[in-house]
């Protein structure tokens, strides 16, 4: 084991969590990695939101808290538009399509699926896969060691 690898070895990181954080809107909540403990802590983005017990610099110390970045709105919008392109020819691909043109896709997209329950089935799981990835990758190149594990 190399010894970056070595250096986080001792942290578990919640999928889940962490899955959450790539995906946060910036503008609304951003998101930290303890570096002593794995524990991932979602921070609102105005400190206006705060508890009035919390110190708003309680997380300043950067080697102790890790931001994690979330992917950007262009890589989510791959997300819905690769699950598209993966549907055999009908319905629910022409207007799951249709969606991803329109004024705000991520909504249009969300809307459409309700239309077809057995695709937004499909559509989680697909998803939820695709977001484990990054979450495996993103460990892997900011915390070599670390454990990724599903409470």
């Amino acid at each position: 084991m190399s010894e970056s690898a070595r250096a986080f070895a001792h942290l578990t990181i919640s999928a889940q969590d962490l899955m959450a954080a790539l995906e946060a809107n910036p503008m609304q909540e951003y998101w930290l990695a303890d570096l002593e403990t794995g524990e991932l802590i979602r921070r609102p983005e105005d400190e206006g939101f705060l508890d009035e017990d919390e110190d708003p610099e309680a997380y300043d110390d950067p080697d102790r808290y890790m931001t994690v970045e979330p992917m950007g709105s262009p890589e989510c919008f791959q997300v819905m538009a690769s699950y598209v392109e993966s549907l055999p020819d009908g319905e629910a691909a022409r207007s799951l399509d249709r969606s991803l043109r329109m004024r705000r896709p991520f909504r249009a997209f969300k809307d459409t699926l309700l239309d077809f329950p057995e695709e937004r089935q499909k559509w989680f799981k697909f998803h939820d896969a695709v977001m484990l990835g990054w979450a495996q990758q993103w460990v892997e190149d900011n915390l070599p060691g670390a454990v990724l594990v599903f409470p």
